[in-house]
């Protein structure tokens, strides 16, 4: 795997103290000296030994989507993300990983993934890391397939059952909201109305802080659920409960 240059990886002093405010979304980042790709940049701000080897870790992966990644010494600390032509536009703070930047900014799959069946549909399940470390904050991916002619609720409708990501209490991890998708507006001859829902493939996402307690081997899970009612053109299914579950491992943060 290509390594990420050593120019890429140094301090642009230079430009930084000309720029010393954090630059905001929609401004022109450094007066463009930041090498960008084909597809933009994602820059780390003042990062950590952790942070900067992750993005070594993770070239192979930017370059693929088209991306320059690189660190510099600020203005600010965190992530920036850039388009071709140098603009900001979106920012995330410190504690995010490279790899949960990949999912939630370019809509990135892990490689280590793993499907689960479900009456009407599959779930697969993924992670933007599976080695972690205290305070970092990493995406869990939930990619669900339905079958022909089968939709799900969205949340939000009325009077039926929406589709559910519940995440159970856990020592490890704190857990946060889950980000859903734009439903698609459908209309439903039988019922005659329209209604918020899913169909063919969609993704959801969730982050999840880690914390410094972890058991002794290393090693943790985190278990969730999804529930749904699957529907076709004629007919409404049994309401389904997919068990869920990611496994990590903890690393130790380097400064």
């Amino acid at each position: 795997m290509k390594r990420l240059t050593l120019l890429s990886l140094l301090c642009v002093f230079a430009a930084s103290a000309a720029n010393d405010v954090e630059p905001g979304i929609g401004s022109r980042f450094l007066g463009g000296q930041i090498k960008v790709g084909p597809k933009g940049s994602v820059v780390l701000l003042h990062g950590s030994k952790t942070q900067m080897n992750e993005l070594q870790e993770r070239d192979e992966a930017f370059r693929k989507l088209g991306l320059q990644a690189t660190s510099v010494a600020g203005p600010g600390t965190g992530w920036i993300v850039l388009d071709a032509k140098s603009i900001v536009v979106a920012k995330y703070d410190p504690s995010y990983t490279a790899a949960a930047i990949l999912v939630h900014q370019f809509q990135w799959t892990p490689p280590d993934t793993r499907e689960i069946e479900g009456k009407q549909l599959t779930a697969t399940i993924g992670a933007s890391n599976s080695s972690v470390a205290p305070g970092e904050r990493v995406a869990l991916t939930l990619d669900v397939d339905l079958g022909p002619n089968m939709h799900v609720y969205a949340p939000g409708v009325e009077g039926y059952i929406p589709i559910d990501w519940k995440m159970e209490d856990s020592g490890a991890a704190e857990v946060h909201a889950p980000e859903f998708p734009r439903a698609e507006k459908l209309y439903l001859k039988a019922i005659d109305e329209t209604v918020p829902a899913y169909r063919n493939h969609f993704r959801l996402l969730r982050d999840i802080t880690i914390k410094p307690a972890v058991d002794g081997s290393g090693h943790f899970t985190v278990d969730g659920s999804l529930r749904y009612q699957a529907c076709d053109d004629r007919v409404c299914y049994i309401p389904q409960t997919l068990k869920l579950q990611w496994t990590f491992e903890y690393q130790a943060l380097h400064q």
